[in-house]
């Protein structure tokens, strides 16, 4: 699992009751996503959600953000964060 935690701009958790997340992934450079997928809310009170990482990324530096949509249907998506994938141990 890729694990967040979501903070409001004061560093309060971010209640993710009744809301759903999104992970989107792109590599730098690139206009395609490599990854958008539901990420599953398991300690809303906490701002916690989590993604089931199951594909190969290839090594090199990721964009990658998180939309979460609340129960009202608004739409708060986050900073681009960067993913940086290293090659495995040989």
């Amino acid at each position: 699992y890729l694990e967040f935690i979501i903070k409001d701009a004061d560093g309060n958790y971010f209640n993710l009751t009744g809301a759903s997340a999104t992970l989107q992934v792109k590599k730098y450079g690139e206009s395609t996503l490599r990854i958008d997928g539901s990420c599953e809310v398991h300690e809303p009170l906490l701002g916690k959600c989590r993604y089931l990482y199951q594909d190969d990324l290839p090594p090199g530096d990721y964009q990658a953000e998180l939309e979460i949509v609340d129960n009202s249907g608004f739409k708060f998506i986050t900073p681009t964060f960067t993913i940086k994938v290293v090659a495995d141990l040989p």
